[in-house]
């Protein structure tokens, strides 16, 4: 499993949660919904090892299915374990938190199955699942549209790096370098629009945000699938970077700290296990 990546889907939840939280934090509807994005997201590495056996044979044969440590039967049992699991913790939330994880189970079944291999339907199916795991971090309140808005720019930059993602088993492409960075270009315009009357704090995480997002492409010189796999690494841990200025700039800052805090332990398991 890519476990280090469960914290930048937790990060997504503190967005959608912390904005409807004034102040007062309802830790019996935050831990279901973040039990139930954990759950979710581990779900869909697990099934998409499993349906991409065949595959990672060849391009990835020490990973745990190829390499023979899990078998294919535990990994599906596990998946399957994984997604209702999910459903479960969302149903003490409320039935909007269900229907969302019910959507975005069906989903993450769909792109493990099929849509993976259909570039763009399979890259706008990620990006729908992101933004809709910042929407069901907000199912505590009833459906706002206000939302919606504030999930989109976390939809452009996943988009983004899903595309980038897409080529980090081939060769270094010179056209997907510059389709990531104009994504990432559109999601800073995005924030820049939704704070530009915030605070000067705002504008310095989201400067923070820049740089780890550009500075390893003008960096890193190697040209190859290793730079890929690399970039994408940390365009994804910088998604609590983008949930916490978007808390920030709708909340408070203290829920800002705790969002941005999701780097830390994403960091440390990557020390131990792959993410991408």
């Amino acid at each position: 499993m890519r476990f280090p990546g469960i914290f930048t889907a937790f990060s997504n939840i503190l967005l959608g949660f912390f904005i409807y939280s004034e102040f007062v934090v309802d830790w019996f509807n935050l831990f279901p919904l973040l039990a139930a994005s954990g759950f979710l997201f581990l779900a869909g590495m697990t099934l998409n090892d499993y349906f991409d056996y065949n595959i990672d044979k060849n391009e990835r044969p020490n990973r745990p299915l190829p390499s023979g440590k899990i078998s294919r039967k535990v990994a599906l049992c596990l998946g399957i374990t994984l997604f209702v699991a999910a459903n479960i913790s969302a149903s003490f939330v409320g039935f909007q938190a269900v229907m969302i994880s019910v959507i975005m189970t069906i989903l993450i079944l769909a792109y493990d199955i099929k849509l993976k291999n259909i570039k763009t339907i399979g890259i706008l199916n990620l990006s729908s699942i992101r933004f809709l795991n910042v929407i069901l971090g907000s199912s505590i309140v009833l459906f706002n549209f206000d939302i919606i808005w504030i999930s989109i720019p976390i939809a452009i930059f996943v988009a983004g790096i899903s595309i980038l993602a897409k080529t980090e088993s081939s060769i270094y492409l010179r056209k997907v370098k510059i389709t990531n960075l104009i994504f990432v270009l559109f999601t800073i315009s995005y924030v820049v629009v939704l704070i530009h009357d915030k605070g000067s704090i705002h504008w310095l995480i989201l400067g923070m945000f820049v740089v780890v997002n550009y500075l390893p492409w003008m960096v890193i010189k190697e040209k190859s699938s290793m730079t890929t796999q690399k970039i994408v690494t940390i365009q994804l841990l910088s998604i609590p970077i983008l949930d916490a200025i978007l808390v920030m700039a709708f909340s408070n800052v203290i829920f800002a700290v705790v969002t941005l805090s999701m780097i830390f332990p994403a960091y440390v398991a990557l020390r131990k296990l792959y993410l991408t």
